[in-house]
């Protein structure tokens, strides 16, 4: 049978927080989970969450990482400017869920190949196609290690994640692993539940008419578009509201969250579906970086959102996941959310509007929201992508 129930807390130490969520998930039939996603602000210390749990759990697989301001579920709003922690735990005896996490050695590739395995391993299904798998690495080679992953699973395994998170972009994310954190490494969950489980992964956003062709790049840096200097086109799409600086750069994350530049993904009928990238910085040199990697060719456009827009999304991510599983409201046990932590900051006034409409959405559900600085999914069949500003929700049936 499967079981899942969501806690979270504010209490200011790693210990009396992980041990609020123990108390919580107990009282709410699962003393011993198997399974427990775990989304924790980066000012707590992961390494001791991951400690408590597993002497609570000594069971049960851990996907555990920092989330900007920590996280939210059904039963509290724990995102917080102080300190806050938000876990999903499900018991599925009939399922089987393995996690394997690591540093990024050998490259982010070579990791994501391997950690993918061991995952499978950690199942005990090696060699076998997972109802999905869930991906969390640090900022920085997320497309590469998620080839590692796909190359392991196949293009048709539905591959959902979000990167790790800090509060403030200073680089204080971090990833469990068996023994302490990482600030630059990658966790992989393989899942097979005893249930139907689904997935959606959508952008927010509805493009403008100002778009143009990537001329010159490298990496995550855009230097031309059109063959003109990518800050002043990005100035200039913008009418303004993001300025090129007259020396060094100037960040641009909280400007841009609103207009960034998404790519063509994929079609739904003859509707363009876009991947978004989020413009972390404006430079006096004239190039853009970003949080995602950008190609020479790649057509750009720039995307537009409003407040209104990032509020009401949630609730309709998941009912696309229902309608993408067929599944009626009366068969969902349990939901997982990745929302960018980017569109949460400019919407922090009302995540309590977010969660309610994600209550009314599925009454009596119990549910997890992280927010990331990344998010990985499949706009259409195909291949997993690496972008930003976006989110998924995962669903599992009854």
């Amino acid at each position: 049978m499967f079981q899942a129930a969501s806690a979270s807390s504010r209490k200011p130490t790693a210990r009396e927080a992980a041990e609020e969520c123990v108390v919580q998930i107990a009282g709410k039939g699962i003393g011993a989970p198997a399974f427990a996603l775990v989304h924790a602000n980066s000012a707590l210390p992961l390494q001791d969450i991951g400690r408590i749990l597993r002497a609570h759990w000594p069971g049960a697989r851990l996907h555990a990482a920092t989330s900007c301001l920590g996280g939210m579920t059904d039963s509290g709003g724990a995102t917080s400017d102080s300190l806050s922690l938000a876990i999903l735990a499900i018991n599925d005896a009939t399922g089987e869920y393995g996690v394997a996490a690591g540093d990024f050695h050998g490259g982010a590739r070579a990791t994501g190949y391997r950690l993918a395995r061991q995952a499978l391993e950690n199942a005990g299904r090696a060699g076998e196609i997972p109802a999905v798998v869930l991906v969390c690495a640090t900022p920085g080679d997320e497309e590469d290690f998620l080839a590692g992953v796909q190359e392991v699973v196949g293009s048709g395994t539905p591959i959902i994640g979000g990167s790790a998170a800090d509060n403030d972009i200073t680089g204080s994310w971090r990833i469990l692993l068996d023994e302490g954190a990482s600030g630059s490494g990658a966790i992989v969950s393989t899942l097979f539940p005893s249930v139907a489980v689904t997935a959606a992964f959508q952008s927010g956003y509805a493009p403008t008419e100002q778009r143009g062709v990537v001329t010159r790049a490298a990496g995550r840096r855009v230097f031309e578009i059109d063959h003109k200097p990518a800050a002043n086109q990005y100035e200039r799409w913008t009418e303004g509201a993001v300025r090129r600086p007259v020396e060094g750069a100037a960040n641009i994350l909280m400007a841009s969250a609103l207009a960034p530049l998404g790519r063509t993904a994929g079609l739904l009928g003859d509707m363009p579906l876009y991947s978004l990238s989020h413009p972390e910085t404006i430079c006096a040199d004239g190039s853009i970086t970003l949080f995602t990697r950008i190609s020479e060719g790649d057509e750009l456009v720039l995307m537009k959102a409003t407040a209104a827009t990032l509020v009401s999304r949630a609730s309709g991510v998941v009912r696309s996941a229902r309608r993408i599983g067929d599944l009626h409201l009366e068969d969902v046990s349990a939901m997982i959310m990745y929302y960018c932590g980017g569109c949460m900051l400019q919407v922090s006034d009302r995540l309590d509007e977010i969660r309610g409409s994600l209550m009314a959405e599925l009454p009596r559900v119990p549910f997890v929201v992280g927010f990331t600085f990344g998010e990985q999914g499949s706009l259409s069949p195909g291949p997993v992508r690496h972008g930003n500003l976006m989110i998924s929700a995962i669903v599992f049936g009854s």
